[in-house]
């Protein structure tokens, strides 16, 4: 039983890593090789910032509904193409404003599963 509770480490190193999980103190988990395994560091790029884009709340564990929609749709391509890096390297965030939210708050997202039932 080497590798017991192992997974439950991995999975909290890398909610840790990613920002997803605000209140983990820092001294609890492994910082081995963040610098060369983590996110990076381009200005205005940061976790934080994505979440907000894509409604995605760290705090509560949960998200905007309805965000498949605003992809399958074509509406984020059309919206974020303008915001392409001039280098190839994604998006520049730093010029993005715009903050997503369920475009109908108290339906049932169509793509919700429960995957505790599988």
């Amino acid at each position: 039983r080497v590798y017991a509770g192992a997974g439950i480490r991995s999975m909290s190193r890398m909610l840790a890593i990613i920002h997803m999980s605000p209140e983990l103190d820092p001294s609890k988990w492994d910082h081995t090789d963040e610098e060369k395994y983590g996110i990076g560091n381009v200005e205005f790029r940061s976790p934080e910032h994505f979440y907000e884009v894509f409604g995605i709340d760290v705090k509560k564990k949960s998200n905007e509904g309805h965000l498949c929609d605003f992809v399958d749709t074509g509406d984020m391509h059309k919206l974020f193409t303008q915001y392409l890096r001039a280098d190839g390297m994604g998006l520049d965030y730093s010029k993005i404003v715009y903050k997503f939210t369920d475009p109908r708050p108290g339906e049932t997202d169509d793509d919700e599963t429960d995957d505790t039932e599988e």
